[in-house]
């Protein structure tokens, strides 16, 4: 797999968005968070971003538009996005999370009616090295992915979660659809021609079937834990869907599409016990926790995030890793948009 330099690519992702009509620093922006997410090793939601929305960017969505607050109270806030470019409407939900936290000890702060955000844990990396703990949720009105706990027809979407917080080295960072599998995930999937190691989907008869394609024909996926413990997820996600609903976003409802919704909520230790006490006591934690004594035959033990970080040195150091199918459709955009250098 041929790897490209790490700033290379995030200044030809940048170069193309702002092509696009995108401002010079929203451009360098999202350039950045998929160059980021891509060499963290989410490869579903990285540079697949900049795939999806780049013939988008002039048409369905502006790259004039501006988030707006809409509501304000204390620790929480309400944006509309206006349709605007995920990351960008995230940048802005994190510029007033952060603030409010730091004044409130806690915010949260929903948005609603924005474009597909990508993956939700790399926007959280500098919140939790910046000694605070975050969470988002997010959910797309207009997607049917999962059904009900007992059902066959799809009424969520695969609803994310991301949590992270600081730690005494890098911050703990989980990511995770409230699906046994993403949209993202699926797709490689159908596309390599494989199916799941265990039965995780529905078909439209509502039958158990590892095959990922029934998907796309009128199937679903199920929740995490899966056919046995699927309640789990399916709780998750319906919480996703009612946090969602707090900002004015469309708890789902393909009939009344208002793309995508998402939350963000940001605590400060110091408004606690203190962020010293809170950083030792995890630093303990961890350090128990990576104590036990490992499986045979299992790769060491890890925190959420862990193999993540290892994956960004490495990429920031020797290039960001990319299928030659990748590099080939960046660079198609990049010749459609007059994007001088080639990866």
């Amino acid at each position: 797999m041929p790897r490209v330099p790490y700033q290379k690519l995030a200044e030809f992702c940048s170069t193309a968005l702002a092509a696009r009509g995108l401002s010079p620093a929203d451009a360098r922006y999202v350039g950045d968070v998929v160059t980021l997410t891509e060499a963290f090793g989410i490869k579903t939601h990285g540079v697949t971003v900049l795939l999806a929305v780049a013939g988008q960017l002039g048409g369905k969505i502006d790259p004039s538009a501006r988030p707006r607050v809409v509501a304000e109270s204390g620790a929480a806030a309400t944006i509309d996005a206006k349709g605007v470019l995920g990351q960008l409407a995230m940048r802005r939900a994190k510029e007033l999370a952060v603030a409010k936290a730091r004044a409130h000890g806690v915010a949260m702060v929903g948005v609603r009616n924005t474009s597909w955000v990508g993956a939700l844990g790399p926007f959280l990396i500098d919140i939790a090295e910046a000694g605070m703990l975050a969470m988002a949720t997010a959910q797309s009105s207009a997607c049917e992915d999962c059904a009900p706990i007992g059902g066959i027809d799809a009424t969520f979407s695969t609803n994310p979660i991301a949590l992270a917080f600081p730690t005494s080295g890098d911050p703990v960072v989980a990511d995770f659809s409230t699906a046994a599998y993403s949209m993202g995930r699926i797709g490689q999937l159908v596309r390599a021609g494989r199916r799941a190691p265990e039965p995780a989907f529905l078909d439209k008869h509502g039958a158990l079937t590892d095959d990922p394609a029934v998907v796309g024909d009128g199937g679903s996926v199920l929740f995490v834990g899966g056919r046995n413990f699927g309640h789990k997820g399916y709780a998750l996600s319906l919480w996703c869907e009612a946090l969602t609903a707090l900002s004015g976003g469309s708890a789902n409802n393909p009939r009344s599409p208002q793309a995508q919704s998402f939350t963000l909520t940001v605590i400060d230790p110091e408004a606690f016990a203190g962020s010293d006490g809170f950083l030792k006591e995890m630093k303990r934690f961890c350090a128990h926790v990576k104590a036990s004594r490992p499986r045979p035959g299992t790769d060491p033990i890890r925190l959420p995030g862990e193999r993540g970080f290892a994956a960004l040195r490495e990429a920031r150091e020797k290039g960001v890793p990319l299928a030659e199918e990748t590099v080939r459709k960046l660079n198609e955009i990049g010749s459609a948009n007059n994007v001088q250098a080639a990866l």
